[in-house]
């Protein structure tokens, strides 16, 4: 309410703030107040609605302007103010002292004014610190406080924090106790010497797949002097997930840096002493955590760079980047750096055709959806007219057919929705290209593909027979791709004494597994390191890009690291030493065999190994990740000798599993201690014959998983080789007894599977009437099977194994299954109300939300680490909470008790999840990601009640889907699996 044009009166008050002592219950405690002191005062005229000027000198502190009417109204306003670089507001306690710099940076050379508030007198010592002490003094500080002068120097540059210690000795007579006060501020040195100042002349709008050209000038340069330019282009949708900001590394270099010294003094002692209540001074210049409230992105993302730049003599780069097909703003980010500057900038260019063309539908299709795409065309600044919409369609065979041909009609400024039938009838990758022409030249083009999966994926079935010697015929046909797709399916066939071992069935398992813990890319990889090697000893082909994925894989590794040496199943989190160990024998493996292993990350996985095995407590039964530390540490020549014959001497007996001994052997073999060795395997290959069925394993291994390994030892080491015969046919047998094998038994299965190439070099095949020697290992695919069939034909003197694996995918959906597990999929509404399909139908509309319940229970009494996996229908997605608020699943009442998870992923298809059931933990907001279970000391307990997870979808795109099946297995027994029913989906339009 406007107040008369005349009669205000004003006053300024300081702001002190002191703190009362008083003792309770024989303790000191202290309460804070502020005392407010008139600095001046006067009265004004002013007319309403414009603004007037008061000035009154004043000093250092905090300040209250006081306005109030004077025509009886009672109307009254205030602002708070400081003067100098001064803030008040850090002070919380008696123990943080107020100090304030007079200036927001300063050049070297000049004299900074530090001024220090204090309501009582005292000594106080002052301290420049960056990375250590640069300087110190002590002053005495008035009551009232002080003002010291403090020069700016070299050592200063970038910026330094002072503190000042205030110290006020104990006084009996006034009964007041000692106090120490402590204030720390950042001083800022003037970094625009060392900034390059960077400019970028860019046009406000291009057209999608234009060339856009990137001028980057640099002022400020010496002549001569040359700079490196590294330029981005980045949908500006991608950026706003996180609020993203560009890149500023005179920011980070010249920046407010954390305070990297510790303050230490006796007088906290003291005071405690006299029970008084201890304060808290905090300090700090880091930003805020992550930022999700901005909207996701609703076009196809783009992120470009240029790779490094340097400018020319005149101090210009001029970087190219071709923008693809996108409408939308991209932010083009410059970073330039040399010797002694550093600079960015920063600016949004507009990406948009005359016509904007926006095409959306859903992000995949299964076979038999039908779902539809829609086009959002603007014609932002084309003519009236008529515009023509075409698509064309390539399907994975590369045949072409045209999907829509259709006249629009666009006004000027006109926006309109066309859709097009869009329907999955074969599998595979299938591409689109959409094209808008019309008038004036106009010819708007997008492109993009979709991946069209089969109902049921990941199919497989093996096959285990005896070639008769003299003339025995193996025949496979096209018969054993009967229920599968032909083009989506692979045949192998293997014959000769590592047949069992199915070499290209498992390489082929192994490279389907879509998940990547830390044991599955290492079991992925390690046979890899060898696989030249045997496909040399065997004929088959080699493959080309063997060395590049076991460089990726230790690269990926080296991610899950963290700072002690260890790994984790899922990345970086408790330790896991037997994992540890596992990893550790991979890179050692890899380093032998030329690939590059960052040597400081080896040495610190390998001192992790060494400090764990000299800590160990001693075991009464156990031991597996002891024995694998030392045969790791043995490879590398770090074993301690006394441990290892120590374990062999004295507690052999005591490790709970044959391949834990073979370890403890292997590693007394490498060392040269055969005798040990021997009597060591000895006792490991008794323990072969005499194991029960499976239990449940903290060292992710089985029976199988240990023969296999054991077999590898005893070729690699030489120690009873005799026995590999043996170790052969006890691997073979528990073969046979799975159907399923895990990640760990296929990589030690196909590194055994060495051991026995030379035993297979005389067997004599005829294989369609080509004559062949040594293990045949032959893969075959629908074609080559439809051409005819391939015999195989026995010639030698001694039977044969072959086994024969078909792997593929099947264009009906698998029924429900569940052998070890129970398990439901459930769904609810945001309010906890259950929706059920009705004749096998879902029916939603679009952009309903909904909540997927999953609950897993184990029928046979075990526990484990299980993988959960729930494909989604096309027309759904999953609302990420690592994203979108709206995702998450915390604020539901109605969800109680839900699992913990050790690892979980929101992918496009699909929502996984990785539970450790031996941790039998709880917690209220699972199904987001918490933290890594310690695998290794997690007791095997009988598994307990069910485990419940739940996550958010969300319906996109109209259309008919099937609903797949949500799975689940024991990640390293996995004939303990289980598997849902299906149904469909429809989707209807809002």
């Amino acid at each position: 309410k406007p107040v008369a044009a005349e009669g205000l009166s004003w006053q300024v008050l300081k702001i002190d703030y002191a703190y009362q002592w008083y003792g309770r219950n024989g303790s000191w405690n202290y309460e804070p107040y502020t005392t407010t002191t008139k600095i001046a005062d006067g009265k004004i005229d002013i007319a309403a609605g414009a603004p007037t000027r008061i000035a009154t000198p004043i000093e250092w502190g905090e300040y209250r302007l006081e306005v109030a009417a004077t025509d009886g109204s009672g109307a009254i306003s205030s602002t708070k103010f400081s003067a100098g670089w001064y803030g008040a507001g850090n002070a919380d306690s008696p123990e943080v002292l107020r100090i304030g710099l007079d200036k927001a940076s300063y050049k070297i050379g000049d004299i900074a004014k530090l001024n220090i508030v204090s309501e009582g007198a005292g000594k106080a010592v002052i301290a420049t610190l960056r990375d250590g002490l640069v300087a110190s003094r002590e002053v005495t500080v008035p009551a009232g406080g002080t003002t010291i002068d403090v020069t700016v120097d070299e050592a200063m540059a970038p910026g330094a924090y002072i503190t000042a210690m205030l110290y006020r000795p104990m006084d009996e007579a006034a009964k007041r106790m000692p106090s120490r006060a402590i204030g720390v501020t950042w001083m800022p040195v003037d970094s625009s010497a060392k900034t390059a100042q960077v400019t970028m002349q860019l046009p406000d709008k291009i057209p999608s797949g234009a060339e856009l050209v990137v001028p980057v000038s640099l002022a400020g340069l010496a002549p001569g002097e040359t700079a490196q330019v590294v330029v981005a282009a980045v949908d500006v949708g991608i950026l706003n997930l996180t609020s993203f900001k560009s890149p500023s590394p005179e920011d980070w270099y010249y920046g407010q840096r954390q305070l990297g010294v510790e303050l230490r003094d006796l007088y906290g002692r003291l005071i405690d002493g006299m029970r008084a209540e201890r304060g808290a001074a905090r300090s700090g210049g880091d930003g805020g955590g992550l930022v999700t409230s901005s909207n996701l992105p609703t076009v196809m993302p783009i992120a470009l760079y240029s790779g490094i730049v340097t400018t020319g003599a005149d101090g210009v780069a001029t970087v190219k980047l071709q923008v693809p097909e996108f409408n939308g703003s991209l932010r083009v980010m410059a970073v330039v750096w040399n010797k002694d500057k550093l600079g960015h900038a920063e600016q949004e260019v507009i990406v948009r055709d005359p016509v904007a063309m926006l095409v959306s539908g859903p992000r995949f299709l299964t076979l038999g959806d039908e779902a539809r795409l829609t086009f959002d065309l603007h014609n932002v600044e084309g003519v009236a007219g008529d515009y023509r919409l075409t698509v064309q369609r390539t399907d994975a065979s590369g045949a072409q057919s045209g999907m829509l041909d259709q006249t629009v009609a666009m006004k000027a400024g006109e926006r309109t929705l066309q859709t097009a039938a869009l329907k999955a009838d074969r599998i595979g990758a299938t591409s689109y290209a959409v094209a808008l022409t019309g008038p004036g030249g106009i010819n708007v083009t997008r492109g993009f593909g979709l991946e069209i999966q089969a109902p049921a994926g990941d199919v497989k079935r093996s096959t285990i027979q005896t070639v008769k010697a003299n003339g025995g015929t193996l025949t496979v046909s096209s018969d054993v791709l009967t229920d599968l797709i032909p083009e989506r399916s692979k045949v192998t066939v293997t014959v000769g004494p590592s047949a069992p071992f199915d070499v290209p069935g498992l390489l082929t398992q192994l490279d389907r597994y879509p998940y990547g813990c830390a044991e599955q890319t290492t079991s992925r990889a390690l046979p890899l390191l060898y696989l030249d090697e045997v496909a040399a000893a065997t004929g088959t082909a080699q493959d080309g890009a063997v060395k590049e994925r076991v460089q990726a894989a230790v690269s990926r590794l080296f991610e899950m690291q963290d700072s002690s040496g260890s790994f984790g199943l899922w990345g970086p989190g408790t330790a896991d030493m037997w994992l540890s160990a596992y990893v550790s024998d991979f890179l050692t493996r890899a380093k032998e065999q030329g690939y590059v292993v960052p040597a400081r990350s080896l040495t610190s996985a390998l001192d992790r190994l060494q400090n764990s095995v000299s800590y160990a407590s001693d075991f009464e039964r156990g031991g597996e990740e002891i024995a694998y530390a030392l045969y790791v540490l043995a490879r590398n020549g770090r074993a301690p000798i006394g441990d290892l014959r120590y374990y062999a001497d004295t507690r052999i007996e005591r490790f709970a599993t044959p391949l834990a001994k073979a370890q403890i052997g292997a590693a007394l073999a490498l060392y040269g201690d055969t005798v040990r060795a021997e009597r060591v395997f000895d006792g490991a290959l008794a323990d072969t014959e005499k194991l029960a069925s499976d239990q449940n394993r903290r060292d992710y291994g089985s029976n199988l998983r240990d023969g296999a390994a054991m077999l590898t030892l005893v070729s690699e080491t030489g120690v009873r080789k005799d026995s590999a015969a043996r170790l052969s046919e006890l691997v073979t047998q528990s073969r046979k007894r799975q159907t399923y094998t895990s990640t760990q038994e296929q990589a030690w299965m196909l590194l055994a599977a060495r051991a026995l190439i030379e035993e297979g070099k005389s067997q004599k095949l005829t294989v369609n009437g080509k004559v062949t020697t040594g293990t045949l290992m032959q893969l075959l695919n629908a074609r080559e099977l439809a051409a005819g069939p391939t015999i195989v034909r026995n010639d030698g003197d001694k039977d044969l194994q072959a086994v024969v694996t078909v792997m593929g995918e099947a264009a009906s959906p698998e029924p429900a299954t569940a052998k070890g597990f129970a398990m439901t999929r459930s769904y609810y509404t945001l309010a906890g109300d259950e929706v059920k399909p009705e004749d096998g139908v879902m029916a939603l509309k679009q952009n309903d939300r909904l909540v997927v319940v999953l609950e897993l229970k184990p029928t046979d009494g075990k526990s484990g680490r299980v993988l959960l996996v729930d494909r989604l229908p096309a027309g759904l997605e999953v609302e990420n909470p690592r994203l979108v608020e709206s995702g998450s699943i915390a604020s539901l009442p109605w969800l109680q008790g839900l699992a913990n998870t050790d690892h979980t992923e929101f992918r496009d298809d699909r929502f996984v999840a990785a539970l450790d059931l031996t941790a039998s933990a709880t917690n209220s907001s699972a199904g987001e990601t918490n933290g890594e279970a310690d695998a290794t000391a997690a007791p095997v307990t009988p598994a307990g009640p069910a485990s419940t997870l739940a996550y958010v979808v969300r319906a996109v795109t109209p259309g008919s889907y099937l609903m797949p099946a949500a799975t689940v297995e024991d990640m390293y027994v996995p004939d303990r699996h289980a598997r849902t029913g299906t149904s469909r989906l429809t989707v209807a339009a809002q």
